[in-house]
């Protein structure tokens, strides 16, 4: 017998066939040590699309970076752009002066 532990029919020729004919399947980040990173990052992403609607480029999509765009964008009065602003956690009112004159 060639079949696995948990075959019902115990009639196929390989434990191969018998895995197939099971239909097995595992979604390997549910059974990994990642699952929470996954479910953090799903948590996560609702309100990473929202900033983006309002035109707002977070730095990343964790809580803490969202955060601190949205604490750059109210200091710039317009959206904060990661791409072409200095990093978020750096605007503060005194360096919104100093981004003004180009120094």
């Amino acid at each position: 017998m060639n079949c696995r532990t948990g075959c019902k029919t115990k009639d196929h020729d390989n434990w191969g066939e018998c895995a197939r004919a099971a239909d097995l399947s595992l979604n390997a980040v549910m059974t990994s040590p990642l699952k929470e990173v996954f479910e953090t990052t799903n948590a996560e992403l609702p309100a990473y699309r929202r900033l983006r609607k309002e035109g707002i480029q977070p730095e990343g999509t964790s809580t803490s970076k969202m955060n601190e765009a949205m604490d750059a964008t109210k200091v710039l009065g317009r959206p904060y752009n990661a791409n072409t602003d200095p990093p978020a956690k750096f605007i503060t009112p005194a360096s919104k002066a100093y981004m003004k004159e180009g120094k």
